[in-house]
This record gives structure tokens, sequence and C-alpha cells, in this order.
């Protein structure tokens, strides 16, 4: 057995306790020539039979040369008969293939009987030690231990469910995740759940070939398709309709999609990261969302704390968004800090970043950020409010510049606060606001507002 659990095998978190644990098998001959005899399945595929080469070497001459092949999984342990004379038996039943969750006892041949009993262990998981993990950024307790727990399930091909409030920054992490496993060198394919076209998310995600349907001018690659050897990430995953998600448990569970109007499916090799600010676990009680999928995707859970949580954490993520904004030369007074560091941040580091980059707008990055009135009124001194609402170096300009930045004033503040609401769900944004959601992209990629990265 490996030294590190976490570096061989299955990685899952423990629903009872939330702790991260190695998925374990123990397998012991109880009864037979060979009783005693036993070994523990922590990796890959283990076999058992009368054949030099396997990994539980029997004695039994009733057993075969290749008798049971035992394939540890992430919903437990597979077993599978391979094709043996005398056959493998649970009880009076004879197994062909079968995934145990638990303990069983299973005969061999006529004479031998074995065991098979979880033997799971714990992981330890350590602060990491950098302030950043891929493009997240964070020195708080918090942050640590989530950059820890998702350091240790990177290398793996586990699949991950993060959960946290929109504007985290959870597209980040599994970017990141991707970006620290042995499929950097493959896609990292983001499917937004809540903005997939309802008559369309079919074709969407698992594709179609030309004349599949009126409008189906040439074949399409699905994007799971397109995440064929690399990582396929479902955000705001809670937004599927609960009569579209059987399809896509087939395809995460069969590892296979099959495009409209096709008739044979098509294997894909992915690993599946999923993304989701409503409680999963609220929704399968309320009949919303399909239990055996939600277990599919919470192998490894991971909470991406709000950061009203890990306020210590803001002047870090000031000073970096400063110098991705190319102005580590701006200062934030004590007094303009301590206001950010009071506030509660609904809209989380989303919100935050917003804030800085629309003080730095507003006053042409030639003041200090000011809060005054509340600090989604990020601004330049207080003298604006004599204006009615407009600073005098805004009134300074000459008019079409000064009616630009206030337009642009409007549009990210209304566009920010919509999207917040709509948990960045930009049909329904568009949809509330009575404008094309073509439009709100366009404005989205015009103030780089990172509606897909909550």
């Amino acid at each position: 057995m490996s030294e590190d659990p976490a570096k061989t095998g299955i990685l899952y978190t423990d629903h009872s306790s939330g702790t991260l644990r190695a998925r374990r098998y123990r397998v012991v001959v109880v009864t037979g020539p060979d009783t005693g005899a036993g070994s523990e399945i922590d990796n890959g595929t283990f076999l058992v039979g009368t054949h030099q080469n396997t990994d539980l070497r029997l004695t039994d001459k009733g057993v075969s040369r290749y008798h049971l092949e035992l394939q540890l999984r992430s919903d437990g342990l597979k077993v599978t008969d391979l094709d043996s004379t005398n056959g493998t038996f649970q009880g009076p039943t004879r197994v062909g293939s079968v995934v145990l969750t638990g303990a069983a006892r299973l005969k061999l041949g006529s004479n031998t009987e074995i065991e098979i009993s979880p033997a799971d262990v714990p992981v330890a998981v350590e602060g990491f030690a950098d302030e950043r993990f891929g493009q997240a950024i964070g020195g708080s307790r918090y942050m640590k231990e989530l950059f820890g727990l998702l350091d240790r399930v990177a290398a793996t091909e586990a699949t991950v469910l993060l959960e946290g409030e929109t504007g985290t920054g959870k597209e980040l992490l599994a970017e990141a995740i991707h970006q620290r496993s042995q499929r950097r060198q493959g896609a990292f394919v983001v499917v937004d759940c809540g903005a997939l076209p309802r008559d369309l998310i079919g074709s969407e995600l698992f594709g179609h070939v030309r004349g599949a349907f009126t409008g189906a001018l040439n074949a399409k690659r699905g994007l799971i398709e397109e995440a064929d050897g690399g990582t396929l990430f479902l955000d705001e995953v809670g937004e599927l309709p609960l009569d579209l998600q059987p399809q896509l448990l087939r395809a995460l569970e069969k590892r296979e999609v099959r495009p409209i109007g096709e008739v044979r499916a098509r294997k894909v090799n992915i690993r599946v990261i999923a993304a989701t600010n409503r409680n999963l676990a609220e929704q399968v009680r309320a009949g919303s969302f399909r239990e055996d999928l939600y277990f599919r995707l919470a192998v490894v859970r991971a909470n991406v704390p709000a950061l009203r949580k890990h306020k210590e954490d803001i002047p870090l993520l000031v000073r970096n968004f400063l110098r991705e904004l190319k102005r580590e030369d701006f200062e934030v007074s004590p007094d303009i800090l301590a206001q950010l560091m009071a506030h509660d941040w609904p809209g989380n580091v989303r919100e935050l970043r917003n804030v800085i980059e629309r003080g730095l707008s507003l006053e042409g990055g030639s003041l200090p950020i000011e809060a005054a009135g509340g600090v989604g009124e990020a601004t330049g001194d207080a003298s604006q409010y004599a204006h009615g609402g407009m600073s005098a170096d805004v009134l300074a300009k000459p008019f079409k510049e000064a009616k630009g930045l206030l337009v642009e004033s409007f549009e990210r503040e209304y566009l920010t606060h919509l999207l917040a609401r709509h948990n960045g769900n930009i049909s329904r944004a568009a949809l509330e606001a009575g404008i094309d959601r073509n439009y709100i992209h366009r404005l989205v990629k015009k103030y780089n507002i990172p509606v897909d990265r909550g």
C-alpha cells in the first residue's frame, strides 16, 4: 500500500463527517486451503485466481486461473466474475458483475470463500503553503484549508463539487484543479448549465449530426466531447432542469455520448468538476434534483467560503486587483480599507473587484477610492454628492467625456446588481431588463465582469 493514501486509490468526502477519505477494501480467505491469505485493495484492478500473475494467488483447484476481478471505483468495489469454470456466488446467487458498497462474502469454486470488507482510511489535509492557488487568492485559514483540500485531490481523477455563493471564484478554483492535474494539456471546457437554451441543451451537450433536426446544417461536437482528454466544468449544475438530468447522468456514468441523430455512442475520457450556489442536498430532498446524479457529482465536496467569512483576505485581494489592473502605484487609504473591511460583500470577491475597478474608472485613476455612502458607491471624494451624484472631477471634463463616464458607470452598476439578483444567469437577467441577452454578453465583456466565475 502506498505511504500516502491520497496519491493512489480514490478519494471521496464522507457525507456523515465531512472528512476526506481514501477508498480501500480488504479481501481475506475465510474458508478453503488458503484460509488466512489476504490483501488490501488500494488502487485500480485486483485479480484473484490460481495464476502466478494474480494479486491474490490461490491454490484451490476449483478456482480458475483468472477467476475474479475486483475494481476500485468512486462508488464502491466492482466485482466481476471472469467467466470462471465453477462460478462466483454470493449466497445462492451466481455473480456476474456487481458493485459492492459494503461487506460481502463470496464463494469461489467449490471450497474457497473470501470476505470483502471496506477498509477506508482518513486523508490528512494540511493548510496550503502559498497564498495563490492558480488564479485564486487567499491567505486566511479558510482559504488555505480549501486550497489544501483541492491540491490533495487535483492529481487524482476524483469528481469534485464546489459549493458556494455566486462571486466566490468557483470557476477559478476549477481551472486551478485542472492545471494541477495530469489533464493540464487537455481542454478545460465550461458548461454554464443555467444559460443553456432549453430547446438546444441536448445539442449543446452531446452534439448532433448534419440533418438531425431543422437548422442542423452541419455536424457539431457537443461540449462533453470537446472535453475529451481534459476536464468538463459543469457550472451552476443546480440550474439543470430535472427532466434533462438523466441524460447527463448516463453520460457521466458510462463516459460516452451519443450525438443527436447518431446511432452509436462515442466514448469520452473526461474528468468532471461541478459547481453550484444552491444546496443540492436540499434540492434532492425537495425532489428537484436527482439523488443519483448528486452522489455522482459530490464525490469530493469543497465549500468555497463567502468573502464575509474571510475578510482578512481583503487587503491581499485589493493589492492583487490593483496589480491586475496595472495600478500597483494606487494607494488605498487606511480609512477606505477600513470601510472595505466593514462591508458584508453580498456579491463576494466579484463585487470587491468591481468596486475597485469602478473607483479607478470614475476618477481616471487619479484619486484614492472612496466609499462614502456605502462601498457599492466607490467613487472619488465626498464633494461629488453636492452635484447630484457627479463628482467635481467628472463635471470638469468636456461634455462628451463626462457623459461617457457616467453612462459607463450606470451600465456597470446596473449590470452588476442585475446579474447578482439572478446569480449570474444572463438569460434571466435579460428577461427582467427587457434587453437582448447578446447585448448583456457584450457589456459583460466590455466591463470584464466575470459572470461565469462564481
